[in-house]
């Protein structure tokens, strides 16, 4: 057997799974994985169909490149993998020169497995949307080649969003887009880190190991203000044109500094002299007092020295004041950034219980709209339909037998009928079957009656309801319990019912 054919089966199995009744309130998504396998199901008869559909193997090979660039085979992963199987499989009998009916089968097979991938995408993306946000601007970011590691365990998580996806796990999927929506969002930092604070980061080692944080203190400040605003901004990520600015910033100013300490050493080491240096300060001097539009003095005797030496110690003044509003900005960006994390926690938490009460709301809504469904069923004469937590109690005044027999007329099949029908409407339930009778003749014998009549309901039900007869029981319960008084023919009339009991499924 081909690996399509136990493919096919897989898939048939598994559908047929699918449609088997469950348990009220387990199915989270609609069933929209459902649709997609009985499309696929339905859409693959055999080779004739697949040849008429498959296209050409290049055309599906643009089309999973594109799904894949479009993330399909990260939210359905399962489904996604499927179709580059098939499709490698083709591609691989193709180069072997057999293109035949099989390369055309393999062809329609890729292709309806990948159908099936964008339909499940399409159909959960919206609970995707934040976390591929994330991803494309981590992808902007290059976060793929600048943070590897952190970039492939976020694609991980979110893989595995898409195989909860698929396993229509929602309450799991909102969890791990949570997760992938964080992870993602790291690496993008990590990301940014590498590109705008790298050569920066790369400078600061060495103004440091050339002393300039003391040497040349305030330069090296100015490094650090920068180095320091730029981090705040990866952190928040801001818009990349800050952290760049100040990233460009911050290695400028960790050059400088580096450049004043190898100058100190110069001198301590003697390898430049006081005169040279005296030199080029003096030629220093007179480039600025021209940029400054100041005659320079031929006799300095340190006035333009003292005006720039001011103007240094204002800046410095400054660049220390900014300093320690700068640690306080960070320390407010550090505990903004504990409370964002925070609140992005509760927010995951709270899709979480919102996505579990909006599906037990649909699931209430459901069970109410079958409930007046099946209360519209029977007429006064025929019984009512009562309520009781779990229990959905029938009560049928119409189900009545010749005296002393437990034969069903064919007269009440249409009644039985109705029956069938509420069963098939909640099919988890559980269904006991109570016999009753009135108090006339004894009470031995009006319990015998009622149980035979309720074994003969019992029988006739499952000879015509899908059912597992270990779910239905039968009981006769006699002149126990009455609803109407004895007393009076039409209290009599009311007491010889059959009751089912149907006890549903929990929420």
């Amino acid at each position: 057997m081909g690996k399509s054919t136990k493919n096919m089966g897989f898939v048939r199995h598994r559908l047929a799974a699918r449609l088997r009744p469950r348990r009220a309130g387990r199915r989270r998504f609609g069933g929209f994985v459902e649709a997609v396998l009985v499309a696929f199901v339905f859409l693959c008869p055999g080779p004739a169909a697949a040849q008429e559909g498959a296209g050409s193997l290049q055309a599906l090979e643009a089309r999973l490149g594109q799904a894949r660039e479009n993330g399909i085979h990260l939210l359905a992963p399962s489904s996604f993998g499927e179709a580059e199987d098939r499709l490698e499989d083709a591609a691989r009998r193709l180069r072997d020169g057999r293109r035949d009916a099989r390369f055309e089968e393999m062809l329609g097979e890729a292709g309806r497995w990948l159908a099936a991938a964008e339909g499940i995408a399409a159909a959960g993306r919206p609970h995707f949307r934040e976390a591929l946000a994330a991803r494309d601007e981590a992808r902007a970011s290059e976060a793929e080649t600048r943070a590897v590691e952190g970039w492939a365990r976020a694609e991980s998580e979110l893989e595995t969003a898409g195989r909860r996806l698929e396993r229509e796990d929602m309450e799991d999927v909102a969890v791990r887009t949570g997760r992938a929506t964080v992870l993602y969002r790291r690496a993008t930092r990590a990301a940014r880190r590498d590109e705008f604070l790298g050569v920066a980061v790369q400078a600061r080692a060495a103004a440091m190991n050339a002393g300039a944080s003391e040497l040349a203190p305030s330069a090296f400040e100015a490094g650090e203000a920068h180095l320091a605003r730029a981090e705040a901004a990866i952190e928040i990520l801001a818009p990349v044109e800050g952290p760049a600015r100040s990233g460009e910033a911050a290695f400028a100013a960790f050059s400088r500094a580096h450049r004043i300490a190898a100058l100190f050493d110069s001198v301590r080491r003697r390898h430049v002299t006081v005169e040279r240096l005296l030199d080029g300060h003096e030629a220093d001097l007179a480039r600025l007092a021209e940029a400054a539009d100041v005659e320079p003095l031929r006799s300095d005797t340190g006035e333009t020295t003292a005006r720039i030496a001011g103007a240094i110690s204002r800046l410095r003044a400054d660049n220390e004041r900014l300093g320690v509003e700068l640690a306080d900005e960070r320390a407010r960006t550090s505990e903004l950034g504990g409370r964002l994390a925070s609140l992005e926690d509760r927010l995951a938490e709270f899709e979480r219980r919102f996505t579990g009460a909006r599906d037990e709301l649909l699931a209430v809504r459901e069970r109410e709209a079958r409930l007046r469904e099946v209360q519209g069923l029977f007429t006064p004469a025929e019984g009512e339909v009562l309520l009781a937590g779990d229990r959905l109690v029938l009560r049928l005044f119409g189900l009545t037998f010749e005296p002393a027999r437990t034969e069903i007329d064919e007269a009440l099949y249409p009644l039985l009928t109705k029956v069938q029908r509420v069963i098939t409407t909640f099919p988890g339930a559980t269904l006991r079957i109570e016999g009753h009778t009135d108090s006339q003749g004894g009470t031995r014998g009006n319990q015998a009656l009622s149980q035979q009549r309720a074994i003969a309901v019992r029988e006739h039900l499952l000879a015509r309801v899908p059912i597992p007869s270990s779910r239905v029981e039968a009981a006769g319960l006699g002149e126990e319990r009455p609803v109407a008084s004895n007393e009076t023919e039409e209290g009599r009339a009311r007491n010889r019912r059959i009751e089912i009991v149907l006890t549903l499924p929990g929420n």
